[in-house]
């Protein structure tokens, strides 16, 4: 039962920086259709959440729904709903990833649209990179939070006995 559970640790782990990578990667291609909407059509930002919320799937898409509500209600502070809806999405990203988000998200729509369009792009350069040194990293990551549940849980075992 311990070595188990303390494999099923790592395990847990290592499928956590998987979703992390996938919600990356679809956070990258979210917010470039954001971007490419934005930018030819001239949608505002709530719309323009809606529309991206019902182009991406799982916690990504329920992001991007929530920050729509977010931004719908008058009475709320633009300060701290990207995290808010994060945190409701459930999303699982690296604190810098957050970061950039809050950057971009938090005042959308407060400067000029060639302004709003530059900093999409950053951020989305900012996503795109975080995901590919993730990527590069997955498979010896994943394969060391396996073994250290395994090796954790054989050591507690040997402890015990």
């Amino acid at each position: 039962m311990i070595l188990t559970s303390s494999a099923w640790v790592g395990l847990h782990a290592a499928l956590r920086l998987r979703k992390t990578e996938e919600q990356l990667r679809q956070l990258r291609a979210a917010l470039e259709r954001f971007s490419g909407q934005m930018q030819y059509a001239g949608t505002p930002f709530v719309p323009l959440c809606k529309q991206t919320a019902k182009s991406v799937h799982g916690a990504v898409g329920t992001f991007f729904s929530l920050l729509g509500q977010e931004a719908s209600l008058p009475d709320r502070a633009t300060a701290g709903r990207t995290r808010r809806a994060a945190a409701q999405a459930g999303l699982i990203l690296p604190d810098s990833a957050l970061t950039a988000l809050e950057r971009l998200l938090d005042d959308f729509g407060q400067t000029d649209l060639e302004t709003q369009v530059s900093q999409l792009r950053l951020t989305t350069e900012e996503i795109a990179s975080l995901s590919e040194d993730l990527h590069t990293q997955m498979t010896g990551k994943c394969r060391s939070y396996a073994l250290l549940g395994l090796t954790t849980g054989a050591a507690v075992l040997v402890l015990v006995l």
